[in-house]
């Protein structure tokens, strides 16, 4: 049986690449990873009206909704953490646990998340500033140049080193926490009709607004997904084992509290009992609330939204790097991946398909579906995406327990957590579907299940006879002697191949 490795063993599997930088960065940096690829002024501000308009004065229930299955789901990545570091991330745990070709399912539709965001973010933010700059100085100014500047200075940050970006991380992330705190806030102390009031707890379960709740729900478990991306970069981390976990809790924690109380905020300060007007506005909200509370100073809530949206930026690029060079270890992908820049120790070819991946998608993606509806439709497949993806770790994390560390099994820790967490996702995922959401966010589920069906084919048709054995080294995290931890995992799954395979 594999056992973990100490915490003083942090160099991952040898490759002909070249190695990240062990060690490189500490809890404050590791947490800021996750609050910035949740990004606070993002999530506190574009994604609020989206929630309102499908749950009303219920927004800050939705949040909540989210808040709590994001604790279970986040908790079971602690505990997988806790023995395995990895940039793999999910990738490792559900291949250590389930076996490799789940940990390759799991890892397809984890790629339609990270990879994306850069897109999303581009479009949103570009388009905002389109209509703000127009609408406020006359400015003439196209999406597309905030999408292009994005994607370089990302590109640029990346390549540099972890520090840069986590240094960034930590000084972006807090300003803009600050900013959207304070708006919510100014909405308490000088709210619109209606008052400070509960009404979002006594109205949520009227049965009318059920479907509209879990829809807000489903949004709000976007809005704050972002805290596993502490794990793709445990390898870089100090005291990984112990990090991680922290940092992953750490966000949820922080983030769930800030959106709960942000959204109340905002709907309060516009008018529980005008909401419609504010789903429906065509400024974006925060900005009528800034200018009504602060007049001119209201520019700072435009800097807040610029400012998040480099830094979920950069730090989704983080994760999506290490994830890719993570898969490409496990022979999952190329090798052309494991290259590592010798000075920075970086991945550099990773950051470069990576700046790929965000020019397609990133220009592509809007003139398809209309810049305006990129941040919704991918919004809700992201939610639909990572659902899959929690729930196969939900179950892994049992057996990994069970066969791996029997000594440390619990059945509420292993069992009933995860248990829950998965059937409230399950839940929540069904109702919001049925009936389907209005287009073009009804192209949200069809688009994960179709990329689903794509990965079942290759896992299939590609991995296969010898290369369904390099599958097994997904689940090898850093410091575990590859040729043995190989051995073991093909062992445990019965995967090691006869002598007339062999042939």
């Amino acid at each position: 049986m594999t056992q973990s490795t100490s915490p003083a063993d942090l160099s991952p599997p040898a490759t002909s690449g070249g190695s990240l930088k062990s060690g490189a960065i500490k809890l404050p940096g590791v947490l800021m990873q996750s609050v910035t690829s949740i990004a606070p002024a993002i999530a506190g501000m574009f994604t609020v009206p989206f929630i309102v308009l499908n749950a009303g004065v219920s927004a800050p229930m939705a949040y909540l909704g989210a808040f709590v299955i994001a604790l279970l789901l986040g908790y079971v990545l602690a505990q997988f953490s806790k023995h395995l570091s990895s940039t793999g991330s999910y990738y490792t745990f559900v291949s250590r646990s389930l076996g490799g070709r789940w940990g390759f399912l799991v890892a397809w539709v984890y790629l339609l998340f990270y990879p994306v965001v850069i897109a999303q973010v581009g479009s949103f933010m570009g388009s905002t500033l389109q209509s703000t700059l127009k609408a406020e100085w006359g400015i003439t100014f196209e999406w597309w140049w905030f999408m292009v500047f994005l994607i370089l200075f990302v590109a640029w940050t990346a390549w540099r080193g972890v520090e840069l970006s986590v240094n960034l991380l930590i000084v972006l992330g807090i300003f803009e926490a600050v900013i959207v705190l304070a708006v919510a806030l100014s909405g308490f102390a000088s709210p619109g009709p209606g008052g400070v009031n509960l009404n979002w707890i006594s109205n949520s379960f009227h049965s009318s607004n059920l479907h509209g709740l879990f829809l807000g729900v489903v949004f709000a478990i976007f809005a704050i997904t972002g805290w596993d991306a502490a794990a793709p970069l445990a390898e870089e981390s100090s005291d990984p084992k112990r990090t991680v976990p922290r940092a992953v809790l750490g966000s949820i924690l922080i983030m769930g509290v800030f959106l709960v109380v942000v959204s109340w905020g905002q709907t309060t300060g516009w008018g529980t009992t005008k909401l419609t007007a504010f789903a429906n506005s065509s400024q974006l909200p925060a900005f009528v609330l800034g200018q009504r509370f602060w007049g001119g100073a209201w520019i700072l809530v435009l800097i807040a939204l610029f400012n998040s949206a480099i830094a979920v930026s950069i730090a989704c690029t983080n994760a999506s790097t290490r994830f890719l060079y993570g898969m490409a270890r496990a022979k999952a992908l190329p090798s052309w991946l494991l290259k590592v820049h010798p000075k920075n120790q970086t991945p550099t070819n990773a950051v470069i398909t990576q700046t790929a991946i965000n020019v397609v998608l990133g220009l592509i993606l809007p003139v398809i579906i209309g810049v305006s509806n990129v941040y919704n439709v991918t919004g809700t497949w992201f939610t639909f995406a990572l659902a899959f993806v929690y729930i196969v770790a939900n179950v892994g994390l049992y057996l990994f327990y069970r066969r791996e560390h029997p000594t440390e099994f619990g059945w509420g820790k292993h069992v009933v957590i995860p248990a829950i967490g998965s059937i409230a996702l399950a839940v929540v995922v069904y109702y919001s579907v049925v009936p389907l959401p209005a287009w073009p966010v009804s192209l949200a589920p069809f688009i994960v299940l179709g990329w689903l069906a794509i990965g079942i084919v290759v896992v299939f048709a590609v991995y296969r006879g010898r290369r369904a054995n390099d599958l097994s080294l997904a689940g090898i995290a850093m410091g575990e002697a590859v040729e043995h931890a190989v051995e073991e995992r093909l062992l445990a799954h019965d995967e090691l191949p006869s002598p007339e395979g062999e042939r």
